[in-house]
């Protein structure tokens, strides 16, 4: 598996999303079929992993766990739906 940085192609997005939003940070990668979308904001890092044919496979959100945060399932706040996972991870408040 590889994630491959595709913020570029995804601008609009971005802009919008910066602008109507408390993110501060906006990464989008492709892993291979499966869109992966990044948010980093002052209370919170988020990341959506789409994919318009199938769901999420569990070693999809692994491998992208590993990569981007060094975490796993268990250390994160994880809402999986049809061709849908969500990863919620709240900053420490101290």
């Amino acid at each position: 598996m590889q994630l491959k940085d595709v913020t570029t192609d995804y601008q609009n997005l971005v802009t919008s999303q910066l602008k109507h939003t408390d993110a501060t940070v906006i990464h989008v990668f492709a892993l291979a079929d499966t869109l992966v979308i990044y948010t980093k904001a002052p209370s919170h890092d988020e990341i959506l992993l789409t994919n318009r044919q199938r769901n999420i496979y569990p070693d999809e959100i692994d491998f992208v766990l590993t990569q981007l945060i060094q975490k796993s399932r268990t250390e994160v706040n994880l809402i999986t739906s049809e061709k849908l996972a969500e990863v919620s991870l709240p900053h420490d408040s101290n």
